[in-house]
């Protein structure tokens, strides 16, 4: 079964001259990791920003947990969770008034998970959110998006911007929440070797397209690479620069 099915989906900004998505369709079976790679501008936050209803799709359909996104239903954003390169949390709220201000908003709020997300993350809960660093901000996020236990989890560059301690913690803990409930999870990153840590299989985006995706060796193959000895990043660039015009 399949938590999230998209088909030729298309968001064309600027009155048709950006296509930041076109024609991207594709699948994520329930209970796996789908890793997704590109360049800045490839579409990777668009997409995501469409696939949990922050914009509307220009056209196409996309699906999650058996529902389309573009039909408003409060229900599947409870079993959702989303972490997004934005900040678009009130800044004048602390993390500890946030994550009271949420806790009232979603269903299976688990109140013991929350305790122990907070301090495994370590974020201060009684500054303002406008004063949070990236790597605090990211960690509030990541309490949120975990808190009510999510059947499917977007998580859009979550280590951008952190340090190498503070990305290896994070992709600990992110490991760890996806392993013991079987998530299923969308995961954007620049960071080859958290994406060959954590994905069952990767899609490479390029100018907004979906142009190779499967497991690794399967895109080691197809890129016409090594597969015992090239790297996600050797895939990639040869990927992509054998892409027709």
């Amino acid at each position: 079964m399949n938590a999230i099915e998209v088909r030729d989906l298309t968001r064309v900004f600027r009155r048709g001259k950006v296509r930041a998505v076109d024609g991207v369709s594709f699948d994520v079976p329930q209970g796996t990791v789908l890793g997704l790679i590109g360049a800045n501008g490839a579409g990777k936050s668009t997409l995501f920003r469409l696939l949990t209803g922050h914009i509307r799709a220009t056209s196409g359909t996309a699906v999650v947990l058996g529902h389309p996104v573009s039909q408003s239903d409060p229900s599947r954003w409870l079993r959702t969770g989303y972490v997004s390169q934005s900040r678009y949390l009130p800044g004048g709220m602390t993390g500890a008034e946030c994550l009271r201000f949420a806790r009232a908003l979603r269903g299976g709020w688990d109140d013991q998970k929350v305790a122990q997300l907070v301090d495994r993350l370590a974020f201060p809960q009684h500054a303002r959110i406008r004063e949070l660093s990236r790597g605090h901000y990211v960690r509030l996020q990541i309490a949120l998006a975990l808190a009510y236990n999510p059947e499917v989890i977007f998580l859009d560059e979550p280590t951008a911007g952190l340090d190498p301690s503070g990305r290896r913690e994070l992709m600990g803990l992110l490991i760890d929440e996806i392993g013991l409930r079987g998530r299923t999870v969308l995961f954007a990153s620049h960071t080859m070797e958290d994406m060959e840590r954590m994905a069952d299989s990767v899609a490479i985006m390029d100018a907004g397209r979906i142009v190779s995706m499967g497991p690794l060796d399967s895109l080691k193959k197809d890129a016409g690479a090594d597969v015992n000895s090239a790297s996600l990043e050797q895939v990639f660039f040869q990927t992509v620069e054998r892409r027709p015009e």
